[in-house]
C-alpha cells in the first residue's frame, strides 16, 4: 500500500484488481447476486481464481447532470479462467458475491473458445470494452453516453480520429457529433 500513497495514486478497492490472464484452462461462466459483480469479481481474484469483468461506459441522468459511469458488460455475470480437474472450483458457488458458476451434470460448462479472447481484445486500458472500429457507414448503433444515451440512430459518417456522425431520428431526423467509443451496433 505504500507505493500507492507515494506514488501519489489512489489504493484500488480490490488489491488484485488488475487483469492476469494465465496460460491455459476454459472460461466459465458465474452468475453474480444483483449489482454485485465487482465484488463477486475481486473476491474470485483474492481466492487466486483468473476473473474478468468486462466493463462499458454508462451515461446516466442524475439532477440534471449527465454521468459517465463504468457499468458491467453483462450485468450478473464474471468470467472465470481455470482448469476444473486441478482446482477446487466448488469453492467459487460459496464466494462473497457469487449465486453459482454455470453447470451441467456437476460440471462447470466451458464457453466456447475465442469468446473471452474476443472481448478481452476490445478492452481498453481503462478496462471498458470498444467496439468501435467493426462499425461502418450505414450501420444500426446505439448511443452508449452523453445526452442521448441509449438511443438507437445510423452511423452516417466517421474520421480517422474517433469521431462519428449519427442520424438520430425523433420527430424529425438530426445529425448528432459524438465519438466512436460512445457507440455499440444495435
Amino acid at each position: 500500500m505504500r507505493e500507492w500513497r507515494e506514488a501519489g495514486a489512489h489504493r484500488p478497492r480490490c488489491l488484485n484488481q488488475m487483469i492476469q490472464i494465465c496460460e491455459g484452462g476454459d472460461w466459465y461462466v458465474v452468475a453474480t447476486k444483483p449489482a454485485r459483480e465487482s465484488v463477486a469479481a475481486c473476491q474470485l481474484r483474492n481466492q487466486a481464481f483468473d476473473a474478468f469483468l468486462p466493463m462499458r461506459r454508462a451515461t446516466t441522468r442524475k439532477a440534471k447532470k449527465l454521468l459517465t459511469k463504468p457499468k458491467p458488460l453483462f450485468p450478473g455475470y464474471v468470467f472465470v479462467r481455470m482448469r476444473p480437474d486441478s482446482v477446487r472450483w466448488r469453492a467459487i458457488n460459496g464466494t462473497l458475491g457469487v449465486k453459482y458458476i454455470l453447470a451441467q451434470d456437476d460440471r462447470p460448462i466451458p464457453l466456447p473458445r475465442g469468446f473471452v479472447e474476443a472481448i478481452l481484445d476490445r478492452t481498453g486500458v481503462d478496462g471498458a470494452v470498444s467496439y468501435g472500429p467493426q462499425l461502418k457507414i450505414g450501420d444500426k448503433v446505439s448511443v452508449m453516453a452523453g445526452p442521448f444515451a441509449n438511443e438507437v440512430g445510423e452511423l452516417m459518417a466517421m474520421d480517422a480520429r474517433g469521431r462519428v456522425e449519427v442520424l438520430m431520428r425523433f420527430a424529425s431526423s438530426m445529425a448528432v457529433k459524438t465519438t466512436r467509443d460512445n457507440l455499440l451496433p444495435a
